[in-house]
């Protein structure tokens, strides 16, 4: 029977949003890597930042090839490492490294007479043979290497198919962000641990997490959160929104509104043309994925109702619960509003900008419909 690889993909990126550790996200990839392609053995070298180097976090496979936990640590410049990090590598990098290309890279080095070509392809394939390693395959973060998968050989003795390749390939990239969301929450947890406060910085670069997938929302959050902060601050009659608690849980909620989309394809989320049924699915369900993320943080239990509820409407048409008026809470009612305003005003995949005034005007005519009324009584006079 075919493997269906688009649902094991799936599978596992609904696996990966509830998981906040590392070392459990590895192994959960690793688990299924070897039931989706059946090598036999499978690791992962992950970048230790204060070791500034590579360590091999776990491997799982059959009893002998298993590299123990922490215990293979190489630095970049090793070849297994530098291959995929090093720019004198670059046409030689098609996303993957496979043991049976040592040869020909080998021979295409010592006919260029680079001596650093020549050296490293003369050294891959003794480090890969230290791993029992035949595929090797990279995961970024932006620039930077991350990860290092390293894979042994197929039960059936086959090499890997270029389907096989492109499913670890699109692996590798989604562990990665997932691994970089669980560093942050690891990070995000010490500190409020140690000071029972939040750090709007790591909030940040959460909200920066979301922003590395869709190009065209650069700075999307910072801006929903600052407008949204001046909408509070003009709802001088409403004692909510006026006191400081409600302040701050507004500005991370604004920072996290759209958390849930780490979860989104980034082919959907930068699609030029309509969505069809199936990719709208993903975009409706982020605020649910959102909650998910966030609910084991006990400090975000205010923060989470301007995450989950977002995207309702005044009028009751909104998702994902459809609710209306007074029953959608004030945090999110000015994260709609502030979200709505930004996203108007700024250069999306399928559309230009609107003028500022335009979207101005669009927010008023929409009062009492999609947004609560005082809710844009606030929103116009910060516009003056």
């Amino acid at each position: 029977m075919k493997k269906d690889y688009r649902k094991e993909l799936e599978i596992a990126a609904r696996q990966m949003i509830l998981v906040h550790n590392a070392d459990v996200l590895i192994k959960l990839i690793l688990k299924t890597i070897l039931r989706s392609i059946n090598v036999n053995h499978a690791g992962i070298f992950l970048y230790d930042k204060e070791k500034k180097e590579y360590v091999v976090k776990v491997s799982k496979g059959e009893e002998g090839l298993k590299v123990p936990q922490g215990f293979a640590k190489v630095k970049a410049d090793n070849p297994l490492i530098s291959f995929f990090s090093d720019p004198a590598f670059k046409s030689f990098n098609r996303g993957y490294f496979l043991s049976t290309l040592t040869k020909s890279y080998a021979a295409q080095a010592k006919s260029s007479g680079n001596k650093k070509l020549i050296t490293i392809f003369e050294k891959m394939k003794d480090e890969m043979s230290l791993f029992s390693a035949d595929a090797l395959i990279p995961g970024y973060f932006r620039d930077d290497l991350i990860g290092v998968l390293f894979l042994g050989e197929k039960a059936d003795g086959k090499p890997l198919t270029d389907e096989e390749l492109g499913f670890l390939s699109v692996l590798a990239s989604d562990v990665v962000m997932a691994i970089q969301n669980a560093w942050l929450f690891e990070d995000l947890n010490k500190q409020l641990a140690a000071n029972k406060r939040l750090f709007d910085g790591t909030i940040s670069a959460l909200s920066g997490a979301i922003e590395a997938k869709d190009i065209y929302t650069v700075g999307h959050t910072e801006r929903v959160a600052r407008l949204a902060l001046q909408i509070a601050e003009n709802m001088q009659n409403n004692a909510i929104s006026q006191s400081k608690a409600f302040r701050e849980n507004l500005h991370i909620a604004a920072l996290l509104h759209d958390i849930g989309k780490i979860a989104v394809p980034e082919i959907v989320l930068n699609k030029k043309e309509p969505l069809n049924e199936e990719e709208y699915k993903h975009i409706v369900k982020h605020p649910i994925v959102g909650i998910e993320i966030l609910v084991s943080i006990k400090e975000f239990e205010d923060v989470i109702l301007g995450v989950k509820y977002h995207h309702e409407r005044y009028d009751g048409k909104g998702y994902p619960f459809a609710l209306k008026g007074d029953e959608i809470p004030l945090v999110a009612s000015i994260i709609s509003v502030a979200d709505t305003f930004d996203a108007m005003t700024s250069d999306r995949a399928y559309r230009k900008a609107m003028p500022r005034d335009a979207a101005i005007e669009e927010i008023k005519k929409n009062s009492g419909k999609q947004f609560h009324p005082e809710v844009v009584d606030a929103f116009l006079k910060t516009c003056q």
